[in-house]
């Protein structure tokens, strides 16, 4: 069975919410091919579903790889290093500032997507980066929703769950386009802002929208921006 794409890197991350708070974690340098260390796990996120890869380094007693990036190649995650003469075991750490401004600005993302489906839009596609990130709509909105501007103050729990894909029922993810959701993954992670918002993602998220802090929205009809002040 596949598990959110993935078999050879276990990903600490997708294991419920506090998975995504994990700063640095003993791993075993599995190998190192295209410019990358594969890990037995990993708490990095890999560039994808919006969101881009994260930032750190490996350590060990004599040595420091910088990982400047994580991608996904197949079925393996590569921990992108032009530091490439590291095995064994060792110390993975995040740049955390950098990571927990993204699971803000995911975690605002889907948000905003939330309360401009109840206006009638679908989110089509988003990207977010550390502080600021875009929305794009299906169709024009003509205003914010008063709602979207109160989503930190209202300090809404946030939650992972699994469901089997044959469990998926699509009126309950009716915000989401599951059909971007590929074929050969059998188990969903879901991400839910309680009574807010209840998607299918990978991503890495709050345990509460109240961490977001001040942020800024701008609406240019199709496309929504946002970000951290």
């Amino acid at each position: 069975m596949k598990h959110l794409l993935n078999e050879a890197t276990q990903l600490l991350y997708l294991e419920g919410i506090d998975g995504s708070y994990i700063k640095e974690v003993e791993v075993n340098v599995v190998g190192y091919e295209s410019g990358g260390y594969i890990l037995d796990k990993t708490m990095m996120h890999y560039e994808g579903g919006g969101q881009p890869g994260d930032k750190g380094y490996l350590l060990t007693a004599e040595k420091k790889a910088t990982v400047f990036n994580v991608k996904k190649k197949g079925s393996k995650v590569l921990h992108l290093s032009t530091d490439g003469n590291m095995s064994g075991r060792a110390k993975l750490v995040v740049n955390w500032e950098r990571r927990y401004k993204i699971m803000k600005m995911h975690t605002l993302q889907h948000a905003i997507s939330a309360f401009i489906f109840k206006e009638g839009s679908m989110t089509m596609k988003s990207e977010v980066f550390p502080g600021s990130g875009f929305i794009e709509v299906d169709r024009p909105l003509r205003k914010i929703p008063e709602g979207a501007y109160s989503i930190a103050t209202e300090k809404r729990n946030v939650s992972r769950r699994f469901i089997d894909r044959k469990d998926l029922n699509p009126e309950t993810l009716k915000r989401c386009n599951l059909e971007k959701l590929p074929k050969s993954v059998d188990r969903i992670s879901i991400v839910e802002i309680e009574g807010m918002d209840i998607c299918a993602c990978a991503g890495t998220h709050l345990r509460n929208t109240g961490e977001i802090g001040e942020y800024w929205i701008r609406n240019t009809g199709r496309i929504i921006e946002f970000g951290l002040i």
